[in-house]
């Protein structure tokens, strides 16, 4: 029990522990973020190994701009799209489907001519009325070839009288699938006559994932209790000869999809993971087949797909490979069922995923020997490359998307702390071993070292943002009493958290303690964003537990004074540790103090709920955060610099922008001091609202 109490205190083991146990926990929640990060890491496995240039079983018509150009703008009339339809079926293709919804009656047909030109003499109104119309000829040239219709599915409300919708051959094996699959309030149709003579029907819906990249394709939907199968599987199922389709389903979802022989595997919402070539099907221009020179036994036995191409008719969807339109999606799809190379992730991936994070985790905190960083850091890269090995070899053999992104993160964390562990290890001990002559001179400079280095020093701190005007100066002092200031973006860029805080007690401790603090704090903040009073109670609870491993070196504490700026309505949450609080000038209302209730220090009082105070900074307004080091600054005569002076120093200080007002502030506590030496750290953090309207270009 013993050793293994003291295997758990090596240097970094306890912190190294701690992350992959966050990083484990991470995982099971799945934010948003590690989801883009693994369907990111996805994409590059694809464009490294697109699938293969199979010969093309799918012919894609395009009326694509030669067409327009040729034969005029869209719509066609549905004698030309009839037309059209002759040519191809002359070819005596497998099936056609027509990516195309035929909504609205033809206008330019016969009659329909005669209605929108009323003043038509009646000779021709009455040779109009004899010519067959339009919808009459497009269906008996769809009936002359196994056709597929297009439904669009919408999020719109139905209108009263929507035709109905005749039952989709689908059965069902094991549970209800619907619950699973995504939904639709409406539906758009074609026109009745020309439905009559297709031999089905199937939705052309793509849902792009939250990026707005297209890496799936619902395989069926929900409209109505009613399941509609996909486009591309209507086209299969008809080219095949098959007469339904099989959703199986299980307790987590759905599972698959089987036409006839064939097993089409998707995720739990029925949704196949597309695997792109990065040539489509066969594309041919629509003109090229109305033109009588083309050999329409060119689409002999192929599936056939006719669809809009031109500019500004149909849009682009963004995938892995690049664009594409969404006629060339269900081509892909078509070709990757038949070459049975859809991807697919089996739930079990999610714990393989899981264990070998956790493998790696314990290999770097337990395996390693940390004696020879360089050589810990080359196995550890190693441990790396072979994870995106594995995931490589698992995409390109057996279509399976395995992230190695996740792992290869979590021991990167792991490598991080263990090796900041060791270092520090290390650097403790060089110092106990020197002189003692020269102790108190090599303590204060490691801690210096530590405390200056892990501090944000340049500015301007975001410079592609100038909403954003923070500056800050740290001023050290001969005895270091391991002062501490922060900032990063949250809340995708719109919200700034900012932190100052000041270690108690003096030398490598307080130094030590505010690295663990800034590092704390920060992991506090990624994993909690905006809710402040969760992060500083994580803070204060792994301050308490550094402290108490610091009280060989007398026990530290730490005063803070943190908030979140809302960097579009000036909305700004605040607590505070002990801590002064700051000041706010340059508005309407004159020079300010924030008002907070407050709390303890972090690490003095376990499980402490900091109260949360909330603010408004308004527009050129600056907020002024300092330590007391500022205050409690003395001159030759031992008289101390004090709040009321820094307040006079602040209400006629110019808030042209921040680094001006932390530079006042400098200033007057140095002409103040004089030639006295500082007992402490100095530290001034500003913040000067900006906004969007003074933003530059």
């Amino acid at each position: 029990m013993g050793r293994s109490i003291a295997l758990l205190r090596g240097p970094g083991r306890a912190a190294a522990l701690a992350l992959v146990a966050a990083a484990l926990v991470l995982r099971i929640i799945d934010p948003g973020i590690i989801t883009e990060l693994r369907v990111r890491s996805f994409d590059l496995v694809e464009r490294v190994w697109p699938r293969a240039g199979d010969s093309a079983r799918v012919a894609i018509v395009d009326i694509d701009e030669k067409s327009l150009a040729r034969y005029g703008q869209w719509p066609w009339s549905w004698h030309r799209v009839a037309e059209l339809v002759r040519r191809i079926a002359q070819g005596n293709p497998r099936v056609l489907g027509i990516d195309v919804v035929f909504a609205e009656p033809d206008r330019l047909s016969p009659t329909g001519i005669a209605r929108e030109l009323p003043g038509l003499p009646p000779a021709v109104t009455d040779a109009l009325a004899q010519l067959p119309p339009s919808g009459r000829d497009l269906a008996e040239a769809m009936a002359a070839v196994p056709t597929v219709l297009a439904l669009a599915p919408s999020h719109e409300e139905a209108a009263p009288d929507s035709d109905p919708l005749h039952p989709a051959p689908l059965r069902q094996a094991g549970g209800d699938p619907k619950p699973f699959l995504k939904s639709y309030t409406s539906l758009v149709q074609s026109q009745p006559d020309l439905r009559a003579v297709a031999q089905a029907a199937g939705e052309i819906a793509v849902e792009p994932d939250p990026d707005g990249v297209v890496r799936r394709l619902a395989l069926a939907v929900a409209y109505q209790q009613t399941i509609i199968p996909s486009f591309a599987l209507e086209v299969l199922r008809i080219a095949g000869g098959e007469r339904s389709i099989v959703i199986d389903t299980g307790a987590l979802g759905i599972e698959d999809f089987r036409i006839g022989g064939t097993t089409i595997p998707t995720d739990r919402r029925g949704r196949a993971i597309l695997h792109f070539a990065p040539s489509q099907a066969r594309s041919i221009s629509a003109s090229d087949v109305l033109d009588p020179m083309f050999d329409p036994a060119e689409l002999r036995g192929q599936l056939v797909l006719l669809g809009v191409a031109g500019v500004g008719i149909t849009g682009l969807r963004q995938t892995p490979l690049g664009l594409v339109r969404a006629v060339d999606l269900h081509a892909e799809l078509i070709e990757s069922i038949l070459f049975n190379a859809l991807l697919h992730r089996p739930s079990y991936l999610d714990w393989f995923e899981l264990a070998a994070a956790l493998a790696a985790g314990l290999v770097v905190i337990w395996l390693l020997r940390y004696a020879r960083p360089l050589r810990a850091v080359g196995i550890a890269v190693a441990i790396t490359a072979a994870l995106f090995g594995a995931e490589l070899m698992l995409f390109r053999f057996a279509d399976l998307l395995f992230d190695s992104t996740f792992p290869a993160l979590t021991l990167s964390c792991a490598l991080g702390a263990m090796l900041v562990g060791n270092l520090r290890a290390t650097q403790v001990e060089l110092v106990r071993e020197r002189e003692a002559k020269q102790r108190v001179e090599g303590e204060l400079a490691a801690a210096q070292v530590i405390q200056m280095g892990l501090l944000p020093r340049r500015f301007p701190a975001f410079p592609d943002r100038h909403d954003i005007d923070v500056y800050a100066r740290i001023e050290p002092a001969r005895m270091v009493g391991g002062d501490l200031y922060d900032y990063l973006l949250i809340g995708g860029s719109s919200r700034l958290f900012f932190l100052i805080a000041d270690v108690a007690g003096k030398g490598i401790a307080a130094a030590l303690l505010m690295a663990v603090t800034k590092e704390v704090v920060r992991d506090a903040v990624l994993t909690f964003g905006p809710a402040l009073d969760r992060i500083l109670a994580e803070a204060n609870r792994k301050t308490a537990a550094a402290s108490a491993e610091l009280q060989n070196e007398g026990g530290v504490f730490v005063t803070a004074f943190a908030g979140i700026l809302d960097l579009g309505s000036g909305e700004v949450a605040y607590a505070s540790a002990g801590h002064d609080s700051p000041f706010v000038l340059g508005g309407a209302a004159g020079l300010r103090q924030l008002v907070t209730e407050g709390g303890p220090p972090l690490g003095a009082v376990e499980d402490f709920r900091f109260p949360i105070d909330h603010d408004r900074i308004e527009l050129g307004e600056v907020l002024l955060l300092f330590t007391d080091g500022v205050t409690e600054a003395e001159n030759a005569d031992h008289k101390l610099y004090s709040s009321e002076r820094l307040a006079k120093a602040l209400a006629t200080a110019a808030t042209v922008d921040a680094q001006h007002v932390v530079a006042a502030v400098i200033d007057d506590v140095s002409r103040f001091v004089g030639g006295a030496e500082r007992a402490d750290d100095m530290t001034v953090l500003a913040l000067r609202r900006v906004g969007a309207a003074a933003t530059g270009p």
